[in-house]
């Protein structure tokens, strides 16, 4: 990364941090990510110019591939505006996709980007993330719950609370499933994002809960520039 943009970059930070002293890390994400879209630049994962990786239907043949049947409620934890969320919602039964994200602005352009057909049909329930509503999945007791494209996105000091908003909404008989960029250690891949190392998860995953069991799978088998594309499975028997 060029110096001018380190120093870009951190000079944006710090005059947001001088005018929000206390708010979380995570809402200079959102505002990173608003700014972008507001502007016309677009943003590659949220709003109208979001795009998928792969495929727009791979939360749902990752989904299927562990068992999702259509009547099981299943929350997609850091949903953004639901770029990979359409095929999923169509799968599931009316009210058991149920979303959640940072910031009610990317909810919103979620709900554009669907159909009024499909949202009418299938109710996906959305949310803004918060104890309250991590409560209220907890007590509805998920089948699956699903992060995708989201870890990455989560700094090292921010990591256990992420982790530990899914494994609490986890009850016996739950997966949840957990994509991230894999390197031998923890890596910048942009300002915004890093690849990190298993160990970091499951240790997480540990201290959250020493009762799941977490094992990892290949999202895609070939690394790039050391980074492999992976996900962990986390399970807590019935």
């Amino acid at each position: 990364m060029k110096l001018k943009t380190r120093i870009r970059r951190a000079l944006n930070y710090w005059s947001w941090r001088l005018s929000h002293p206390i708010a979380p890390y995570e809402q200079y994400y959102v505002h990173r990510v608003m700014s972008k879209i507001r502007s016309g630049r677009g943003h590659p994962a949220i709003g109208p110019t979001a795009r998928p990786l792969r495929t727009e239907s791979e939360l749902l043949e990752f989904l299927l591939k562990h068992g999702l049947q259509p009547g099981d409620l299943t929350i997609d934890y850091g949903c953004g505006s639901l770029r990979l969320a359409p095929p999923l919602i169509q799968f599931l039964e009316p009210g058991k996709y149920w979303g959640m994200d940072l910031a009610q602005d990317f909810l919103d352009l979620g709900r554009a980007h669907l159909s009024a057909e499909l949202a009418l049909a299938k109710r996906p329930r959305l949310d803004v993330i918060g104890d309250d509503v991590i409560q209220r999945a907890r007590a509805e007791a998920p089948r699956f719950i699903i992060s995708w494209h989201v870890c990455s996105k989560v700094p090292e000091n921010r990591f256990d609370a992420y982790i530990g908003n899914i494994v609490a909404m986890m009850t016996p008989g739950a997966t949840a499933l957990v994509h991230f960029p894999e390197a031998s250690e923890m890596r910048k891949q942009t300002s915004l994002a890093w690849a990190r190392p298993r160990s970091q998860l499951s240790s997480a995953v540990a201290r959250a809960n020493p009762n799941i069991v977490c094992k990892f799978d290949a999202v895609v088998p070939e690394a790039v520039n050391g980074i492999r594309q992976s996900y962990a499975i986390l399970t807590l028997a019935a």
